[in-house]
């Protein structure tokens, strides 16, 4: 069978099935069986695979069709640059999140060298974007998932997405801040968020994360509830992703727990979606903080 047909095959399959992007999908993992670039496919058009490569290809197009994320199929994910091992230990990274590390990149620019805490990291997506955009401060990224801090670790030795030489980037498990005495330049949190109701009508692909890595109570909030107190009087700034419809009381709740000047920021659909919270207004910024 030519490796068009297959290709359009796959395509019709997951779209019967409701796979969003199809013919990207099916592109991906044609090319992960065959161990080509994607690009490469379309040179190769008139290709015959052979039994044994077909077969495998069927084992991808079954896992996929039963919408395990093709992030988990492959093993790894593009974020802001990086190519990112995933795994079942760790959220997967969501495109919308490189926008906190844009905003965190402005923050750190015109800094001097100091430590920046990444609360929640899974992969380490944020810390090992920032530490190849900013190299010259330190990193720390906490979970409290040994086998997510395990994810984050091999990635950060992996060439595709370690850190520049003489970048320092630690990990370290921990549930939030509790007993942490660091003081941080920044500090970064994409914590869990969903409500209850929210992760029972997901996308079924989010339900193959880990729960603890979901779950952000009644709310949604509770989290940030707990990090905001602890984080006071070790940060003066934070930046914090939510859902849109939680960024006004996240930003409330910043407020109540002393980062007195806070400015929510959109993501890539023009969503309300990261909270910038700060314990003293920014000069540049604090006639558009609210």
């Amino acid at each position: 069978m030519k490796l068009l047909a297959v290709l359009e095959a796959t395509t019709g399959h997951f779209t019967k099935n409701g796979i969003p992007s199809p013919r990207l999908q099916s592109e991906l993992l044609i090319a992960h069986a065959l161990g080509l670039p994607r690009l490469q496919l379309y040179l190769q058009f008139e290709r015959e695979l052979n039994a044994a490569e077909l077969e495998k290809l069927r084992g991808l197009v079954r896992r996929r069709a039963s919408r395990e994320p093709i992030q988990h199929i492959i093993g790894s994910t593009g974020f802001f640059g990086l190519s990112l091992l995933c795994s079942k230990a760790a959220l997967v990274p969501r495109p919308e999140t490189e926008t906190l590390v844009e905003h965190a990149i402005r923050i750190l620019q015109n800094q001097p060298p100091g430590l920046v805490i990444d609360v929640g990291t899974g992969t380490g997506a944020i810390p090992l974007a920032l530490a190849r955009r900013q190299p010259r401060h330190h990193y720390l990224g906490i979970d409290i998932s040994h086998d997510a801090l395990q994810l984050a670790r091999e990635n950060s030795a992996q060439p595709a997405s370690a850190p520049p030489e003489g970048t320092k980037v630690d990990w370290e498990q921990n549930d939030l801040l509790d007993g942490h005495g660091r003081s941080a330049l920044l500090l970064t949190a994409n914590l869990p968020y969903l409500t209850p109701e929210e992760i029972a009508s997901a996308d079924p692909e989010v339900r193959h994360d880990p729960a603890v890595a979901l779950d952000g109570g009644k709310d949604g909030l509770d989290l940030y509830r707990r990090l905001l107190p602890q984080a006071l009087t070790l940060c003066p700034t934070l930046l914090m992703e939510c859902n849109p419809h939680q960024t006004g009381p996240l930003a409330a709740l910043a407020q109540t727990s002393g980062y007195a000047h806070t400015l929510i920021h959109p993501d890539l659909n023009s969503l309300p979606r990261f909270v910038e919270a700060r314990r003293n207004a920014d000069p540049c910024l604090a006639p558009r903080f609210a």
